[in-house]
């Protein structure tokens, strides 16, 4: 059954509700309903930057900056999120709460937004005891026209449902393997699910140590989505064996990637140096009389590199994650963990 106001009241030490803005408290008196306390959009979304395809098949490397394909942009005061028709917006709840060990937490949305087209959730409303953190919000838009959110607007409810007791394992527990104790909100972390595991295995698909992951988590760090790419794409072809060592890894993918720097650099002046050569053989060619048929070679040849020569010029030698760049990385980390000294 649903708490009605008064049993809200009494679970509100249990809930504790807060926000990071102290602009905008949670307020019990105005926020809480018969049966249900009003909840407000957060300041911070998550923008898909591209389209690709999600292959449950495969789980190793997005533990690489997971949310590479997601653009998280944290709104000022004054400003909006637009969501156009048919379109996916991640945000959050501004309160980041807990829910009570002998309830369980249901978000929904709020007529006025159905009204307009607007989903708040794409069935993930249910919140399990123990569970702590900012509830996610998956904004779809059904509507015909574009619909302009601003923060902190009641957006959805939270109905609490009272359990026939205490469960044995709260959310969170150890060998619950749940992945979103203290939820930011963000993107999601499908491949972390036990039973997705499970799949991968029967579908062939060789999981890699949680400790190997977290080591090369920590030393790459965020890199441009081109780079994790292409170590998705190196690390399919490494003997699973291998991974039992992140540092053969990370060394074996930096060789490659400092090969594919030196050849990116002799195709850059190949190409850039095409245009002077044919320009300077044709201007030698002016030497050469009578005209004949290797000027007009010379000087067709200068006219198309000269395209090509542009193209050259404005290849950018960035983004790689070579030796150097490597040891940069890890000496960064190591830096970070070295305890900071107190006067």
């Amino acid at each position: 059954m649903y708490l009605c106001d008064r049993d809200i009241l009494e679970l509100l030490p249990q809930l504790n509700i807060s926000t990071d803005n102290q602009d905008f408290p949670f307020v019990p008196d105005e926020q809480i309903q018969p049966c249900s306390i009003d909840l407000r959009l957060s300041n911070v979304f998550w923008i898909p930057t591209r389209r690709a395809t999600v292959d449950l098949r495969k789980s190793r490397l997005l533990e690489i900056s997971p949310r590479r394909y997601w653009k998280k942009v944290v709104l000022e005061p004054g400003e909006s999120m637009t969501v156009k028709p048919g379109r996916l917006l991640l945000g959050r709840i501004h309160e980041k709460f807990t829910m009570p060990p002998e309830s369980a937490g249901k978000i929904e949305g709020r007529s006025s937004f159905a009204r307009m087209g607007l989903m708040v959730h794409c069935t993930g409303d249910l919140i399990n005891p123990g569970w702590r953190g900012h509830m996610p919000l998956q904004l779809v838009n059904l509507g015909p026209n574009p619909i302009k959110f601003f923060p902190y607007v009641p957006i959805c409810q939270l109905k609490l449902v009272k359990l026939s007791g205490r469960p044995e394992r709260l959310y969170g527990e150890r060998e619950l393997q749940s992945k979103y104790m203290d939820d930011d909100g963000g993107p999601s972390y499908w491949w972390r699910d036990k039973r997705i595991k499970h799949l991968q295995k029967s579908l062939g698909e060789i999981d890699v140590a949680i400790a190997v992951q977290n080591k090369v988590l920590d030393t790459i760090g965020f890199q441009e989505p081109e780079v994790l790419e292409r170590f998705e794409k190196f690390v399919s072809k490494v003997p699973s064996g291998d991974f039992e060592n992140a540092e053969a890894v990370l060394s074996s993918f930096a060789k490659s990637e400092d090969r594919r720097r030196s050849l990116d650099r002799l195709i850059k002046a190949i190409l850039s140096g095409l245009f002077p050569l044919f320009l300077a053989l044709s201007l030698g060619s002016l030497l050469q009389r009578p005209v004949g048929p290797w000027h007009i070679v010379f000087w067709g040849a200068a006219v198309i590199s000269l395209p090509i020569s542009f193209v050259g010029f404005r290849i950018e030698l960035a983004g790689y994650l070579g030796k150097g760049e490597l040891q940069r990385l890890a000496y960064e980390l190591e830096s970070r963990k070295e305890p900071q000294s107190c006067d």
